[in-house]
């Protein structure tokens, strides 16, 4: 085959590459039409009262990597996954306690313990159109639940003023999500259910009072625990017990206040900026693809110049063979200078990744008739009330929470 043939050949090629990229260009992104709602299921009967198990949504791992480099390169911002860290917690017990099928719900700091059934998770990417989550149940006997990764588009509903539109892009997600944990349940005996309450209730005094409680529960080399045997209900150490398991709620339910009211305050400025995160991820990917096609539809007006003017022998030929080549060089250079335009966007996405970040207030607590300061974050005051409570119960009972010599 001659060098005109195979020219032919390519310039048909690329022309033909060109009409589908020009149709992709052409193309919306986003499909606008209203997204298929999915609905948690609502609880139609009162759940026993020894089987309604308590619920612990704990923090989520923001998975930010060390490397600042791989942030920028994932478009991670270390403020706005640290914020997600929480927020999503408070959104998933949001839709929980909506249903009516569990106990108490709460968020607990990632070392939380004293719930029957514990949520935690793992942030895998989040940009404003999708969202992608790494999640993981267990109850307090150890047994695995489920682990699964949930993972939607947003609903850009959310996004805009429109009638009807879902408290938060992601609803679907957090409601698949409770949909699940509901027929994880369901999969259990009442005789499990039960279990489960008995466990977590010995696993909270075993953990501030080992030498009392510690004999009641066995663990198994998997971890598993079961009830050796169960203390008797009106012992007087266990009624002193159950008082300090009060004062822990109560601790923990003030700490979910402050959850709830960070919720509030970022909700806003949070879908603001998933708001325009995805408007400028979107934009960038179509300047990508328009950048794309006009270096494509360049490098074909050069290539038909050059197959042009090697078949015309006419001067006036071969001149707009030649103003072909020089305008499909402009078009291929404009093609390059696009990526300016990407760069622009990309950098309106670090911008948009201003601080969520927001600390409690210092919390005052009243342990038998002293008054104590807890600071720092509410994930720092947990830690120092879980080691009050082991002083609290030594006062409650006369007794040491450990026995003498041990760590």
């Amino acid at each position: 085959m001659n060098v005109n043939g195979i020219l032919g050949q390519a310039c048909r090629g690329l022309f033909a590459l060109v009409a589908s990229l020009a149709l992709a260009a052409g193309c919306v992104v986003q499909d606008q039409r209203p997204m298929a709602r999915i609905a948690a299921e609502k609880a139609t009967q009162e759940v026993p009262s020894d089987e309604l198990l308590d619920v612990g949504v704990r923090l989520f791992d923001p998975n930010v990597p060390a490397d600042p480099k791989d942030q920028e390169r994932q478009r991670i911002f270390p403020d706005v996954r640290n914020a997600e860290s929480r927020y999503f917690p408070v959104l998933i017990r949001n839709t929980l306690e909506s249903t009516g099928h569990w106990g108490q719900v709460r968020v607990l700091p990632r070392d939380g313990t004293g719930m029957d059934v514990f949520v935690d998770g793992r942030i895998l990417s989040s940009d404003g159109r999708e969202l992608k989550l790494d999640v993981e149940v267990k109850d307090a006997t150890g047994r695995l639940w489920y682990q699964k990764v949930y993972e939607g588009d947003a609903d850009v509903r959310a996004y805009t003023g429109a009638v009807g539109k879902p408290a938060d892009p992601f609803e679907n997600l957090y409601n698949t999500l409770a949909n699940d944990l509901l027929a994880a349940r369901r999969e259990l005996s009442r005789e499990q259910r039960v279990q489960i309450r008995q466990v977590s209730d010995l696993r909270f005094a075993a953990d501030l009072a080992p030498y009392a409680f510690g004999g009641y529960l066995a663990q198994d080399r998997k971890g598993a625990y079961s009830v050796v045997r169960l203390p008797a209900a009106e012992d007087p150490v266990v009624q002193r017990m159950q008082r300090v398991r009060e004062r822990d709620y109560a601790l923990v339910d003030t700490l979910n206040e402050y959850y709830a009211s960070f919720g509030d305050s970022v909700a806003e400025p949070y879908t603001n900026w998933r708001k325009y995160s995805h408007e400028e991820l979107e934009a960038e990917a179509l300047a990508k693809r328009q950048a794309a096609t006009r270096q494509i539809l360049g490098a074909v007006a050069v290539v038909g110049g050059i197959v042009a003017g090697q078949q015309t022998g006419s001067s006036a030929g071969s001149a707009a063979a030649t103003a072909a080549v020089i305008g499909g060089m402009y078009a291929f250079k404009s093609g390059l200078d696009m990526r300016s335009e990407i760069k622009v966007h990309s950098e309106s996405l670090k911008q948009l990744g201003d601080s969520f970040q927001s600390e409690v207030q210092p919390m005052v607590v009243d342990v038998e008739g002293r008054t104590l300061q807890l600071k720092g974050s509410a994930e720092e005051q947990y830690a120092e009330w879980r080691r009050l409570l082991r002083d609290l119960y030594e006062h409650e009972t006369g007794l040491p929470a450990v026995q003498a010599g041990t760590p």
